[in-house]
């Protein structure tokens, strides 16, 4: 049944439970230990492995792995397969697809060989391939495009077997040369087709062909290999030559064949291999022999017949297919399978740690399913397995056998026990069974109090004992079934939760959720083990000191102290996240501790503190053990069951030092840079040279170790940047962003899974310098230099000239702000202070004007009037030019009527014309618009300050104003019949203080013209000048005026008298303003400030307030807030202000305080007129 026990070796899938934990078990026949079962690791499509069939495999003088398939060359280098293509219109890709044969030789290049490609080349320092095929036309080339394999002998000849013969290559690569067959000096017939070759180190050549099997000798002669007259198979028929170091094997059709010392070639193992087709063969590192064949793989260990293993595709850890081409054992030792199916397999050097027995499909004689549960060494020394759905069979572990014992109980058995009778007990949900020599009894929760059994252990007293979760412990007598429960009454409810159970030195011992207990007499009564802590323990286990005990956080070893624990070591776990799931322990018999877990099987050293890990690079391919249900033997091998089966091994052999091969080799496999936007790989044959803009250096190392490639680690240091090493983990990477000019070396080491460094030879990297970097550059810049320098010292004076310009430039600028903003205080503040006076003096001239005058009186009362409003209109155009100059004017566009400011400005002009004995004419166009939408303050200024002019300067004739309708806006014209303005003077009459020369030039101040420009420009409008010497002037003003929407309504003229409230504390003021108001039939009352006002309010009813907003104490401002405080829902007191102020921001502050009007001083009666109709009008209807 050895098939049946190799096919038992398969992956499985595990689920935890409790357990029940042994001394070793005596047997009474010898026990033979079990077998090591191979544990193999697949490669497939999802890995990288192309599609199709794999042929061929050859490891390089790198140590990286190369395959020939059907889809093109792969290389492994333990992290990723790459795969070499034939790519249409690419010259440097793969010639041909298809690789059959495959040879590294002395330059590491890589030889391959197909059945239609010829012979392929690669060399991976250039990365170029290189074909040669058969040319009818020339004697030279290869004699056949079928090429099966490819040797090269010491002195560097490089001989390929093809389907035409046996050729050998030219040393300049011209050609081949076909060598003739001469057997002992005598000329027989060709090789014909030629199969195989293999090359020894003494310069032999051994030659499979169809015509027979050839040895050429190293001084060239050949000779016909003589066979067994036992071999009855195809021997024209070989696949494959292999050996060396004295032995040749050749794979035939029909079994292996094994050169002998004499030169014969006789079959192996006849009887088993004579009907198979083996393809090839290797030795591993402990002699064993292992042949690939059509039908699986076969293994002569030298110890008995040979070991038959098959395919297993759908088992994890299984052979992937029957149909095996190549076997390859690589420098560490690890052997390598290629298959026809897509597909290859390793198997590790130490694939032989441990065995693993398993279900089968399709195989009757292997376990009953895939995970185990609980096993048990029986008296016969074999292996009872338990498992999930309640099955248990019997295991012989030394030959594999397989007997189903029990099948179909409910539930899964956590738990298996054997009493002196050879009567099974096994632990079920809710339930109890007894296996008595094929008769199955059930013992129910009723029967034996246990509702959830979970462990079970024979004691050498004869009972059996079982816990159960939730219940405790119970002692059963296995004859009469009596059940005794051994947990006190009054135990605490986490005692009763088992987590393992065992029997040692005559005494019953209890890991629980409350602590560790032990049995005590004759009935084994449990108790707690006097200086053990009251806390959960885990597990358990016994060694010649005492015992180990596992919690969460720590393992504890104790002694025994006359009958009490004490503690003498303690290992921290709690950060070994490893050890969380911890099942079971187990000391082996050199006192070493093993600990099972869910994922993990570990050994601890006591000496050291070490936990050593076990997987599959030992052979352990299933780590996921199910409980703590495991077993030891009188000869030390260990079982435990997992979910991937039964695992056993014998801690001995496992702790018996590797042998450790040569260091594994570490090589560079790619150089890569970015130069000039796309990534370009550099060769490997000489010093990186880098260009001074090339970027992002990437440098891929591969540490050519496959035991466990996920735990080789690199490291990287760059001389010249790096102060020490880089470690950069399992990447095996480095790379650099960008390099400053220079020579750099970068130093590489990594490690392998066995601890071993290997170390790459340096590698030099040269960054060139930038251009501007160079000697030359540096020649130039030098030149620059003094140039520059010249040219600097010279440069250095004028710019302290225009430094020191600047800097009095500056100073002019702030003496000009300093000045104009003194100017505007001083403008403000004189206007204020001109202003009072002023509407004392004009109010009074008004009120002169209004009483019987005699005519020079009244001339004289007129000059008086004419004068003040000549000296307001200069204080007028003064602060315009001031606020202008400021950026404090602001426009007030709103809806006029332009034909009634017009008729204004005729009005005011022709008191003038007439004084003066000229016509003063008015034109205005019929389509003008009845409303349009300006600053209608500004634009009567701009059209008074024109006419003013024209009627100053005119003596005889007329001044016309006309208006007319243009696009988008109005155009203004005031013409005169003037003396005209030269050509000379035009340029700058718009300027201020300017007037043109004539008699007339001390009449005015020459700002009225430059306000009007700066109005207009304001207005985005433009004013132009026409004037001719004697023929008069002609001034244009076009203004953009748009028209509104809406048309408000005009305000109607209040003719009702009013009582107002004077607030002015300048009496004459006062008078003029109150004279003014009486005149006009007005009711006033005058007081001096606020608060005489707020006492006049209160007892006095008024329709408005003026009100002087620079009053004594409390100023005006916060007047009107009190008055708007005091006043009654619905109630609305007119107030308007007046000022002698001429700051910008006044009147909005005015109205922000509540006042309704703003009026500045001096005042007409016909401003105050129009201020009251406006205002108390609008108060009366909105309040009434």
């Amino acid at each position: 049944m050895v098939s049946a026990w190799w096919l038992s070796v398969m992956l499985g899938v595990a689920t935890p439970a409790l357990s029940a934990t042994t001394a070793p078990v005596a047997v009474a026949a010898a026990q033979a230990a079990p077998l090591p079962t191979p544990q193999f690791r697949r490669y497939g499509v999802a890995d990288g492995v192309p599609s199709g069939a794999v042929y061929a495999v050859a490891q390089d003088r790198h140590g990286l792995m190369w395959f020939g398939s059907s889809a093109g060359l792969v290389r492994y280098d333990g992290i990723r397969f790459k795969v070499f293509r034939h790519v249409a219109d690419d010259p440097s890709s793969l010639p041909a697809n298809q690789t059959y044969a495959l040879f590294v030789d002395h330059d590491n290049r890589i030889w391959a060989g197909g059945v239609t490609t010829g012979l392929i080349v690669y060399d991976q320092v250039t990365g170029r391939f290189r074909q040669w095929q058969h040319d009818d036309g020339n004697p030279i080339s290869l004699a056949g495009d079928e090429v099966w394999s490819i040797a090269q002998t010491p002195d560097g000849q490089l001989w390929v077997a093809t389907q035409g013969g046996l050729d050998r290559a030219r040393a300049d690569g011209s050609g081949f040369d076909h060598m003739p067959l001469e057997v002992d000096g005598k000329h027989a017939a060709s090789f014909g087709p030629t199969r195989a070759l293999l090359a020894e180190a003494d310069g032999s050549l051994w030659i499979g062909a169809e015509s027979g099997l050839y040895l050429r000798r190293p001084d060239g002669t050949f000779r016909r290999v003589p066979l067994d007259p036992a071999f009855h198979g195809e021997v024209g028929s070989v696949w494959h030559i292999d050996g060396g170091h004295g032995e040749v094997r050749v794979a035939v059709t029909g079994g292996l064949l094994v050169v002998g010392a004499d030169g014969v070639a006789r079959p192996l193992a006849n009887q088993q291999l004579s009907s198979q087709r083996v393809l090839s063969s290797a030795r591993d590192a402990q002699g064993r022999l292992w042949m690939g064949s059509l039908s699986g793989v076969w293994l002569d260990d030298g110890d008995g017949p040979l070991q038959h293993i098959p395919g297993q595709a759908l088992l994890p850890g299984g052979l992937p297919s029957d149909r095996l081409w190549q076997v390859l054992r690589d420098r560490e030792g690890g052997l390598w399978f290629t298959f026809d199916q897509s597909s290859i397999a390793y198997l590790p050097p130490g694939w032989n740690g441990f065995t693993r027995f398993t279900h089968v499909p399709d195989d009757p004689h292997s376990l009953s399913n895939i995970a185990a549960l609980s096993v048990l060494l029986g008296h016969d020394g074999n292996l009872w397995v338990g498992g999930f759905n309640g099955w248990v069979d019997k295991l012989d572990a030394a030959s594999g056998d397989v007997t189903h014992v029990v099948q179909g109980l409910r539930g899964n058995l956590a738990s298996l026990a054997e009493d002196a009778a050879g009567r099974l007990w096994m632990a079920g949900p809710g339930e109890l069974y007894r296996y008595d020599h094929g008769r199955l009894s059930v013992l129910g929760s009723g029967q034996t109090h246990m509702r959830r059994p979970t462990s079970l252990i024979a004691g050498s007293d004869g009972r059996i004992y079982a816990s159960s979760w939730g219940d405790g412990v119970f002692a059963i007598d296995p004859d009469s079934l009596a059940v005794t429960p051994l947990l006190p009454a009054d135990a605490a409810p986490n005692v009763r939760l088992p987590d393992q159970l065992g029997f040692h030195a005559g005494h019953l011992w209890y890991a629980s959720g409350g602590g560790l207990l032990r049995g005590e007499g004759k009935d084994q009564r449990l108790a707690f083990v006097p200086g053990v802590p009251q806390q959960e323990v885990l597990a358990f286990a016994f060694d010649a000191a005492g015992f180990w005990i596992a919690t969460e956080k720590v393992l504890e070893h104790y002694r025994d102290a006359d009958g009490r624990a004490l503690r003498d070591e303690i290992v921290d776990i709690s950060r070994m996240a490893f050890l969380e799931n911890l099942m079971a322990m187990r000391v082996d018999r050199q006192g070493r501790l093993w600990l099972f877990a869910n994922p993990g099987l570990w050994r601890f050293d006591a000496k050291t503190h070490q936990f050593i890990a076990f997987g599959p690079s030992q052979g352990l391919s299933s780590n996921e053990f199910t409980n703590g249900s495991t077993e030891m033997a009188a000869d030390g091998t260990m079982f435990a069951a997992s979910s991937g089966g039964v695992i056993a091994f014998q801690p001995e052999q496992l702790a018996k030092p590797d042998k450790l091969g040569p260091p594994p080799l570490l090589t560079v496999t790619g150089v890569t840079v970015r130069r000039d936007g796309r990534i370009e790989s550099l060769p490997l044959d000489r010093p990186l040279q880098l260009y001074w803009d090339d970027r992002d250096l990437h440098v891929e190392t591969r540490l050519a170790s496959f035991v466990d490639p996920g735990a080789n680690h690199y490291c990287f240091r760059l001389r010249g940047l790096d102060t020490g090493w880089n470690d950069v983990g399992g990447v095996g990477v480095r790379e650099f962003s960008g390099l400053a000019a220079g020579s750099y070396t970068l130093d590489m080491h990594a490690v392998g899974a066995d601890g071993q460094w290997g170390v790459a030879a340096p590698l030099d990297i040269r960054v060139q310098a930038a251009p501007w970097a160079r000697w030359w550059a540096w020649l130039v810049y030098v030149l620059l230099v003094a140039v520059v320098t010249g040219l600097l010292l010279r440069g250095w004076r004028r710019r302290l000239a225009q430094r020191h310009h600047v800097q009095l430039i500056e100073q002019q600028r702030q003496l000009a702000e300093a000045a104009s903003a003194a100017k505007t205080q001083f403008l403000a503040t004189l206007s204020h202070e001109i202003r009072t006076p002023m509407t004392g003096v004009m109010g009074m001239a008004e009120l002169l004007l209004s009483t019987p005058l005699n005519p020079l009186q009244h001339d004289y009362t007129q000059a008086m009037q004419r004068s003040g409003g000549m000296l307001l209109k200069l204080l007028n155009d003064a602060l315009d030019l001031a606020r202008i100059e400021a950026g404090k004017l602001e426009l007030e566009p709103a809806p006029f009527d332009p034909r009634q400011l017009l008729d204004d400005v005729a009005q005011l002009e022709q008191g003038m014309a007439h004084a003066k004995g000229i016509r003063f004419v008015l034109e205005v166009a019929d389509d003008l618009p009845p409303r349009v939408i300006g600053d209608a303050v500004r634009i009567k200024q701009v059209l008074l300050n024109l006419a003013n002019n024209a009627l100053k300067f005119t003596e005889h004739g007329s001044v016309t104003l006309r208006a007319q309708r243009v696009v988008n806006g109005l155009l203004f014209s005031v013409s005169d019949t003037g003396p005209g303005i030269p050509e000379a003077s035009q340029a700058r009459l718009f300027q201020r203080f300017e007037q043109a020369d004539s008699p007339q030039r001390r009449a005015g101040s020459g700002l009225g013209l430059a306000i009007c420009r700066e109005l207009v420009d304001m207005m985005d409008g433009s004013i132009e000048l026409e004037s001719r010497l004697a023929h008069g002037s002609t001034f244009r003003v076009r203004l953009p005026l748009a028209e509104p929407v809406q048309v408000q309504p005009a305000f109607s003229t209040d003719e009702h008298h009013h009582r107002l409230l004077l607030v002015e504390d300048d009496t004459i003021v006062a008078a003029v303003i109150g004279g003014l108001l009486e005149r006009q039939g007005h009711a006033v009352v005058h007081v001096v400030n606020g608060l005489a006002a707020l006492a006049e309010l209160a007892l006095a009813r008024f329709d408005a307030v003026l009100l002087d907003l620079d009053l004594p104490g409390v100023d005006g401002f916060q007047i009107a807030r009190l008055i708007r405080q005091r006043e009654q829902a619905g109630k609305h007191l007119p107030i308007i202000a007046v000022t002698a102020r001429s700051g910008s921001k006044d009147e909005a502050r005015a109205r922000a305080a509540g006042m309704d009007g703003f009026l500045r001083k001096p005042l007409s009666g016909e401003q105050l007129a129009d201020a009251l109709a406006e205002i108390v009008s609008a108060t009366a209807a909105n309040t009434g």
